[in-house]
């Protein structure tokens, strides 16, 4: 593995610890604004890998999903500021991969200015080297542009990147780019990664040390 030189990082659900955040303030967008429709905590979860555009959009029409993502935003923010963690090795691995001269990046559906200040709510941002946000594509994972695109901002060939995540979409996007493909096991969506047949599988973000 010692080809790699630019590592692609997901960023809720596989570097900074906000699962629990989004899933709760889903729930409470649902309650208040789709009390009608019934979604269990496992179909929750698909919800991670995809934009708030694209989640409220499939059960109402374009005006009320701004109303619900305005809420949803609100909710989240008080949520996140209660307390926001990276996850485990974080930001030693980060900063481990730095001090080989490799290249951070981040490949998020988030908007880029909430990515960044949560970057540097949880003290990684300085080990990162650039970050591909919501506004900078416009077909999200799980198609391919997020990747391609963080690509083209490295000056990346793909046989040589990286991209690790949590989602299924993650890994879907990051074949279709080209790149190889790494699953975390602390995902709520492990089941639904390890059928795309991702390329390697870590439980711990240190692990990553051993495989690059």
């Amino acid at each position: 593995m010692s080809k790699i030189k630019t590592i692609l990082f997901d960023l809720d659900g596989t570097l900074i610890d906000t699962v629990g955040i989004i899933l709760d303030t889903f729930r409470e967008a649902f309650d208040k604004f789709l009390p009608h429709v019934e979604i269990s905590d496992q179909e929750m979860t698909s919800f991670l890998g995809q934009t708030l555009f694209q989640t409220f959009g499939f059960y109402t029409d374009e005006e009320h999903v701004k109303e619900i993502i305005k809420f949803y935003r609100e909710v989240s923010n008080e949520k996140i500021e209660q307390g926001l963690k990276a996850y485990p090795n974080a930001r030693e691995t980060l900063a481990y991969f730095k001090k080989k001269n490799l290249q951070v990046g981040i490949v998020t559906s988030k908007m880029r200015e909430v990515a960044t200040t949560h970057l540097k709510m949880t003290h990684l941002f300085e080990y990162t080297d650039g970050l591909i946000g919501y506004e900078d594509v416009t077909e999200h994972k799980p198609y391919p542009e997020p990747i391609l695109k963080a690509l083209t901002l490295f000056n990346a060939k793909n046989t040589s990147t990286i991209y690790i995540g949590d989602h299924e979409n993650d890994m879907i996007a990051a074949k279709k780019a080209g790149v190889m493909t790494c699953a975390v096991t602390y995902s709520a969506r492990i089941k639904e990664m390890l059928a795309t047949q991702p390329d390697f599988v870590v439980d711990d973000l240190s692990q990553l040390k051993d495989l690059i």
